[in-house]
């Protein structure tokens, strides 16, 4: 028997402020049981990137976001295009995960008590991405900083 969507998405998100979002993200994503694309602004998505995904579970997707971006950093445009574009698109992939988990879910569990069960387990959020951003972030710009006093320490020719 499948779940009712607004329960499943609950479940799935673990989030309580996230979930009036994602419900409007996931309306949008499926218009009449129709898979579609559409662009859902995510200021989380446009701030955390990689770390977003990693935050919502999807650890393949943030790896190809990490190689994507080091494979373009060279060109800052592309870079920039890329940095506004993941705040519109990256939410598309928290959806795609979970209508695969989903599926997967009332494929192999009966009891509605069940699926909502392994939706929340399988779903929610790494409370650790938060932290490893900080810590990535404070050793980028230290490393920044420390550049910075080293060049500015060297002789002028």
């Amino acid at each position: 028997m499948p779940l009712e969507e607004s329960e499943a998405i609950k479940a799935y998100i673990g989030t309580p402020k996230s979930e009036e979002y994602y419900q409007k993200a996931f309306a949008k994503y499926s218009v009449a049981g129709v898979d579609q694309f559409a662009w859902n602004w995510s200021w989380w998505a446009l701030g955390g990137g990689m770390f977003y995904l990693l935050y919502r579970k999807l650890y393949l997707e943030a790896l190809g976001y990490f190689v994507l971006f080091m494979v373009i950093g060279a060109f800052p445009f592309a870079s920039l295009l890329l940095w506004i574009a993941s705040g519109g698109v990256l939410p598309y992939f928290v959806y795609k995960r979970y209508k695969k988990i989903k599926t997967q879910v009332e494929a192999n569990l009966h009891s509605p008590q069940e699926q909502l069960a392994a939706l929340e387990e399988l779903g929610g959020v790494n409370r650790w991405a938060i932290w490893v951003a900080v810590v990535f972030t404070l050793l980028f710009w230290g490393m920044g900083i420390y550049m910075a006093i080293i060049y500015s320490a060297m002789p002028m020719q």
